[in-house]
């Protein structure tokens, strides 16, 4: 009966210890979805200090940053517009200046979800710029 026991206790304690570990290595659920980020900045000197807005990032259902503005001194500076693939690969990217005119921008190409491209244009949509990815796979 002592044996039972202690057979009955050691079973019972690789069960809490497996179920622990797997529940440890399991990827937590998280259920905060941002919409939206403000990032501010405070300057301070001897006599005053100062509040900025130093960056604003918005996001899609997915998690995709769908825009990004950053300020100096509470202006805008530079700003950034993303879309996406249904595989949420980033497909353009466009840069816009302080005064909302578009600088450039590019266009991404993928194959099996990996990037293979990188097509850069300017405001014009001539071509700036071309790169080329290749990888190396096992």
């Amino acid at each position: 009966m002592r044996s039972m026991n202690f057979v009955f206790k050691a079973l019972l304690i690789i069960f809490i210890l497996s179920a622990g570990i797997e529940a440890y290595c399991q990827k937590p659920e998280t259920t905060v979805k941002v919409k939206s980020m403000t990032i501010y900045e405070q300057k301070a000197n001897a006599l005053i200090a100062k509040k900025y807005k130093d960056t604003e990032i918005f996001y899609d259902q997915h998690g995709n940053i769908l825009e990004e503005i950053y300020y100096k001194e509470g202006k805008v500076f530079k700003h950034f517009k993303y879309e996406y693939d249904s595989s949420d690969n980033k497909t353009k990217e466009e840069e816009y200046d302080s005064s909302g005119k578009l600088k450039e921008y590019s266009e991404y190409k993928y194959d099996n979800n990996l990037r293979i491209e990188k097509i850069v244009y300017d405001p014009q949509k001539n071509v700036k710029l071309k790169k080329f990815y290749q990888y190396s796979i096992y």
